[in-house]
């Protein structure tokens, strides 16, 4: 996906909707002119943004580490900078703060347009093209989107007693391996099923950063559990989880709710 030479792009940063068919929270993204072959809008969204910031210019702010020795066919406009200041001010600042370490997460990420730049802290990008007529609203095909309740489950009952669905991803391994140098990729996602409604609770998830593939268990509200070098399975997580499902249900009996 190739943004126009010539076109400025558009940062969309915040959550507040501007207009109805932006549900509640439309992504922060870059909108962009593809080539004119193509035609249309791109549009890259974030992991886990950190920081943004936008500025004019035509020549590439950093040096490049390795110089080209050869024409490029098309034009480069996405880098990623090494050794950033920025990434180790906002690290400090995160650590200092909140205690949330940056540097083995997340990356600065440069994104070059016709006489601007737009650049980055964030844990993963992902690149598609928006509805042309809900540009605001997140596409349900991203990877960090939920599956949806529609998509097939494996159904369970935790050895405390919480019913609970398991839904997989329906990509083969060599695609989540290649998205997953871009942005995390949803492995697994764990359902409870509690009054009535499914909803996730827990998910595993896939990413390839710095030459390292591994898999990490996130629970909603609390961040990363634990993780796993490769490509993991569901049931290298499931002790982490029966530990979840087992205080889940310890404090439902605790307030005279049912297990169900």
């Amino acid at each position: 996906m190739k943004a126009d030479s010539v076109l400025s792009p558009r940062l969309a940063f915040g959550h507040l909707p501007l207009f109805p068919d932006d549900e509640d929270y439309p992504p922060n993204a870059i909108y962009f002119s593809l080539l004119p072959d193509e035609g249309g809008l791109g549009r890259v969204t974030f992991e886990d943004l950190d920081a943004v910031r936008g500025s004019r210019g035509e020549h590439l702010p950093y040096p490049r580490n390795v110089p080209l020795t050869a024409p490029v066919a098309t034009r480069e406009w996405v880098f990623e900078v090494t050794d950033s200041p920025w990434l180790a001010e906002r690290d400090a600042y995160e650590n200092h703060h909140y205690r949330t370490p940056l540097l083995d997460t997340h990356q600065h990420y440069l994104f070059s347009f016709h006489d601007q730049f737009v650049e980055a802290i964030a844990r993963g990008i992902w690149f598609d093209k928006p509805d042309p007529d809900k540009p605001l609203v997140p596409s349900p095909a991203h990877p960090l989107a939920p599956f949806s309740q529609a998509d097939p489950a494996e159904t369970y009952r935790s050895p405390s007693g919480v019913p609970w669905e398991l839904r997989r991803s329906s990509k083969d391994e060599a695609t989540l391996i290649r998205d997953s140098r871009l942005c995390s990729q949803r492995l697994y996602q764990f359902n409870l099923v509690l009054d009535g409604e499914s909803r996730e609770a827990a998910s595993v998830w896939l990413r390839t950063s710095r030459g390292r593939t591994y898999s990490r268990m996130t629970r909603n509200w609390v961040g990363e559990l634990t993780r796993r070098d490769g490509l993991a399975e569901y049931d290298d997580f499931l002790d982490e989880w029966e530990r979840y499902t087992a205080e889940v249900a310890d404090r439902r009996r605790s307030i005279g709710k049912p297990l169900e």
